[in-house]
């Protein structure tokens, strides 16, 4: 009984952030009304205090959901090129700028104002994220490339965490481009401490 009520839970919780990314990707997030959104999954007032006691709950568990799904999608352009680490940078920092272009949330995100918004999410607010990206960047290139000397490995992933949530908020090249330059920079950090210790990869 304990089991069901939990995966019931659960089920409520995926419809609750269903509902909420559906209205915040048509009408922002600043528009958001818990009372709506209770309206709209068909549960009382009450319920959803239960698993989300303010709105901003609603946007940190919206985030972070999107964050994991774009976790996934950063390993499979891992590990298309686990013999080359500045293809590998590349092919993760694409995917996630491509997405984050893609993504009604993000674009809720960006275009939010104030602490009220989305956006803190990114900025002023990201510690989590930037925490729970850079905890599975490390733990996968640690195994992925465990020749990469681990103090260039900690500062080649903060750098590539950092620089890609920077060129979310504010793109200044195509996803292409700011790629490119991403894993540049995360290629030579990482030959910062010993040339003959990086994995294979031409760095330009």
């Amino acid at each position: 009984m304990p089991r069901f009520r939990e995966t019931v839970r659960t089920l409520l919780r995926e419809r609750l952030l269903d509902a909420a990314y559906e209205a915040v990707a048509d009408r922002g997030f600043d528009k958001l009304r818990m009372a709506h959104l209770a309206g709209a999954v068909g549960v009382s007032r009450q319920t959803l205090y239960s698993e989300f006691p303010s709105k901003e709950a609603v946007g940190e568990a919206l985030f972070q959901r999107e964050l994991e799904r774009c976790l996934v999608g950063i390993q499979a352009g891992l590990d298309a090129h686990r013999d080359d680490l500045s293809a590998a940078v590349e092919a993760a920092v694409g995917f996630t700028l491509t997405l984050a272009g893609r993504n009604p949330l993000i674009r809720a995100m960006l275009t939010s104002t104030g602490e009220d918004g989305l956006l803190p999410y990114l900025t002023t607010r990201s510690a989590a994220a930037f925490a729970t990206a850079t905890a599975m960047a490390d733990a996968y290139v640690a195994e992925a490339w465990p020749t990469v000397d681990p103090v260039a490995r900690e500062l080649a992933v903060d750098a590539a965490v950092r620089l890609t949530a920077s060129h979310i908020v504010q793109a200044t090249a195509s996803p292409e481009e700011s790629a490119r330059r991403v894993a540049d920079t995360v290629a030579r950090v990482a030959l910062s401490t010993g040339r003959e210790r990086l994995p294979p990869g031409p760095v330009e």
